[in-house]
């Protein structure tokens, strides 16, 4: 008989261990499947962790050191100091991550350049203490990294953190100006132009479905977050794990 119609014995003896392990497999396929959305969205969060962090930490820097009996004791409120400085003396400046985080495992300089001064310009000081960080800590610099974030930021504060798992969403982070914004490659070089379009669809989510509390997409996402919860609790995952990142 032909190899596709064998009767040989070897052939017919593997045919039940087949269907035993069948289940098996579908089981490790599903799992693979799982795994991969858990590891983009622990990516995703960790990059939106990161991003928030940023946000918080340069404008308390900027209060503190505003006050002007405070005298700069964390690495943060003197580099603030510093570029301040910088920017009254109305040169350019070089700052150096060896002298305010020793401990990095590998240091950058950032060269700032010559900025026109404007007393007490929280805005100017939280632009160039962000580059500053940034560099030093390999955050990515282009705009593709600002159009990621600020998309995850709005659909995560608009919907159910759940959002996160669809496929979409992973879809839209990974290739915001392919999937959002219609190749539009003269947006990608403009900073101003991807703010404003930044903001258009943050308008304009606010009234899709999965930001409508009332809908039915909306509520499905509760109900996927449900059972994410019930998920991770069953098989031990801890779904904020990105959360847990110092």
């Amino acid at each position: 008989m032909t190899k596709k119609g064998s009767t040989a014995k070897n052939m017919v003896y593997t045919i039940p261990k087949f269907w035993v392990n069948l289940n098996g497999l579908v089981h490790s396929s599903n799992m693979n499947a799982i795994e991969t959305i858990m590891t983009r969205v622990f990516c995703m969060q960790g990059a939106l962790k990161f991003h928030f962090w940023l946000l918080d930490i340069i404008p308390a820097a900027i209060k503190r050191i505003s006050n002007s009996t405070h005298i700069p004791k964390t690495w943060i409120d003197q580099l603030a100091t510093d570029v301040r400085l910088a920017i009254a003396k109305r040169g350019g400046a070089t700052f150096d991550s060896s002298q305010y985080l020793p401990g990095l495992d590998f240091h950058h300089k950032y060269d700032m350049a010559v900025q026109q001064f404007k007393y007490e310009d929280a805005e100017l000081l939280t632009s160039i203490i962000s580059s500053i960080i940034r560099c030093w800590l390999g955050f990515p610099a282009d705009q593709d990294a600002l159009a990621q974030l600020t998309l995850l930021d709005i659909v995560t504060s608009e919907s159910p953190t759940s959002i996160l798992f669809l496929d979409k969403i992973w879809e839209m982070y990974k290739t915001p100006f392919e999937t959002v914004f219609n190749k539009d490659w003269d947006m990608r070089r403009s900073k101003n132009k991807l703010s404003q379009a930044l903001a258009t669809f943050k308008n304009r989510f606010s009234s899709h479905p999965f930001a409508t509390s009332d809908s039915l997409s909306y509520r499905k996402l509760q109900l996927l977050s449900e059972l994410i919860q019930k998920w991770t609790t069953l098989f031990g995952v801890d779904f904020k794990a990105a959360e847990m990142v110092s």
